[in-house]
């Protein structure tokens, strides 16, 4: 009997102690910053150099904070590493967890790239912020916006949305977050042209949207926000450069059913 009751407390002391450790309200975030200062930084009146800004969140506590961090920090270090080539960052490896060692070999590329063709017409500029944009007890959503300006005819701008699980700090994924794929393909598409002012029986590409196979499809980028799940299609992703991004915002209450249980 003794025995029986001691299992007893202890479980409960576990799951008491377990419920202290789930989170509560919105994380305590630290916010970090990065200014590239090298000899080869952005000279406006010059119009040549390299300018690379960072602003991003880290958070400051929490259960399985630190898993979270690190992935918060690869993604503004790839940011940078992802315009270079990738032997370059091969030789230097440091390059993928340090954000000045990665803005330096970025202004490293923009110097060779000025002895080999000479002016080449302003300062290339790399600017990257992420910022939580929605957080429940269960999961934190971080969207992160990237601009680039490396020559050519027009600037680039992409974003990326991570969700995480706060309890595991594990980064999810669309399966991780949705049932039932298929369904959630026709409920977004239906949502899609609504926003595009398309009827449902207009042809996709013959309006200018791009394709799989003849079939619509989900973005690269799903996530939880505040009024729905996001979903995000970049340039290119979708549809020509001119016609820009388009995020598709869902309510949770049109995906009843099609949403993994724990996930709000």
């Amino acid at each position: 009997m003794k025995y029986l009751l001691f299992l007893l407390l202890v479980g409960l002391l576990i799951g008491t102690q377990s419920c202290r450790q789930k989170p509560a309200g919105p994380p305590e975030l630290i916010r970090k910053q990065y200014q590239f200062a090298g000899e080869s930084r952005c000279d406006s009146t010059a119009n040549k150099g390299v300018a690379v800004r960072v602003s991003y969140v880290l958070l400051a506590n929490g259960l399985n904070a630190q898993r979270i961090n690190d992935r918060l920090n690869e993604l503004v270090t790839v940011s940078i590493t992802d315009w270079l080539d990738s032997t370059v960052v091969a030789q230097n490896p440091a390059a993928r967890t340090d954000l000045a060692k990665a803005a330096g070999l970025f202004a490293t590329d923009y110097q060779n790239m000025q002895a080999d063709m000479g002016d080449i017409g302003g300062c290339w500029e790399l600017n990257t912020t992420a910022d939580t944009v929605f957080s429940n007890p269960s999961v934190l959503t971080v969207r992160a916006t990237i601009y680039a300006y490396t020559g050519g005819a027009h600037p680039n701008s992409n974003q990326l949305l991570l969700t995480f699980d706060r309890n595991t700090g594990r980064e999810l994924h669309l399966t991780d977050m949705v049932l039932d794929t298929a369904a959630l393909v026709g409920i977004v598409e239906k949502a899609f042209r609504k926003q595009q002012q398309l009827s449902p029986t207009d042809k996709l590409e013959e309006q200018g949207y791009f394709l799989h196979n003849g079939q619509f499809f989900l973005p690269g980028n799903i996530a939880p926000g505040r009024q729905g799940m996001i979903f995000y299609y970049n340039p290119y992703e979708i549809a020509a450069y001119a016609v820009g991004p388009i995020e598709i915002v869902v309510p949770y209450e049109k995906l009843n059913g099609l949403l993994r249980k724990g996930l709000l």
